[in-house]
């Protein structure tokens, strides 16, 4: 699954496909294109796509539908990828055969194309994440684990870098018996969530918290500050209570305001785990990553504790 995050588009219009590079590489996507049908064929033959792109008519606006010819041989080159259909010509006829062909879903280029674009892309994005981790063993999780986290140490593009490090969390909780249940990249008009897990473990330490845990990934190039833990409590307060823990991984590291304003709102019905550098550090290395993870929230809860003691004078001796 190296290729993750991988795209091909398949488009003859030159105005959109620097659109659909401007669109999806601002996501952190590898965005590659081919601009004929005999072209995509070729390129087909490559391993690792996740999501390809194909627009209805490759000869120009008067040409042959023969960009749905397309969906049926993607699927058979590429049968790991979602295969979405774009046009400008979304007769009825059009995208039924589509969908009999295999297609995953359609856009149609209009005025709201490039928001749709995000969506539908974001949304076959995390059924392709989905079926790849579900088909892991727990050495194959490993192996993902040791290769995302080096390859996001490496990477300099900052969306390509923030792209990897949900696919690290995403493979560091699945690790984590009951933690497997997630939806990442969620976004409605007011807010955007990097993932929402589910809480299902059997471990009486996790039962005991929220039925969802929210995990925001932040700032590799710099400290994440006040604002972030801010809008994150937001977040939190806006799941009908049912979301009182959130996990804020921060590699680029945290500034010391942060923990000053952890501590001083700790008696709110909600508690952030704060996940620095070195956090994540021994969530990579450590196999028992529950046991990791319950250290990180025991240390945050401990250090409340400590807090209250120091401005209570009437407490300890």
């Amino acid at each position: 699954m190296n290729g993750y995050g991988r795209i091909l588009i398949v488009d003859d219009d030159p105005g959109f496909l620097e659109t659909y590079d401007d669109v999806l590489s601002s996501e952190g996507y590898t965005v590659e294109t081919a601009k004929s049908h005999a072209e995509a064929l070729r390129r087909l033959d490559e391993p690792g796509w996740s999501v390809i792109l194909v627009d209805q008519k490759l000869q120009g606006p008067g040409g042959p539908d023969t960009g749905l010819d397309l969906i049926a041989e993607s699927r058979r080159g590429a049968p790991g990828a979602k295969v979405l259909l774009s046009t400008a010509y979304a007769s009825k006829e059009a995208v039924e055969r589509a969908f009999r062909e295999g297609a995953y879903d359609y856009l149609e280029k209009t005025p709201v194309f490039e928001a749709l674009l995000r969506v539908k892309v974001r949304n076959a994005m995390e059924a392709v994440r989905e079926r790849w981790l579900g088909s892991l063993d727990a050495d194959e999780t490993e192996q993902a684990i040791q290769e995302t986290w080096a390859s996001a140490q490496a990477e300099r593009d900052r969306s390509r870098r923030g792209l990897l490090l949900e696919r690290l969390i995403a493979l560091l909780l699945k690790s984590i018996p009951g933690f497997e249940r997630l939806d990442s990249r969620l976004r409605n008009e007011v807010e955007e969530l990097d993932i929402l897990m589910q809480n299902s473990s059997a471990d009486p330490f996790w039962q005991k918290e929220s039925p969802y845990i929210l995990v925001e990934c932040k700032n590799w190039s710099k400290h994440v500050g006040t604002k972030e833990l801010r809008d994150l409590w937001g977040k939190m307060e806006g799941r009908y209570r049912r979301c009182r823990l959130a996990l804020l991984v921060a590699p680029g590291g945290l500034a010391s305001t942060v923990r000053t304003l952890q501590l001083r709102k700790a008696e709110k019905d909600m508690l952030v785990v704060l996940i620095g550098p070195g956090d994540l550090d021994e969530l990579v290395r450590r196999r028992d990553r529950s046991d990791a993870l319950k250290d990180m929230h025991r240390r945050a809860v401990v250090a409340a504790f400590e807090r209250k003691d120091d401005e209570d004078p009437s407490a300890g001796g």
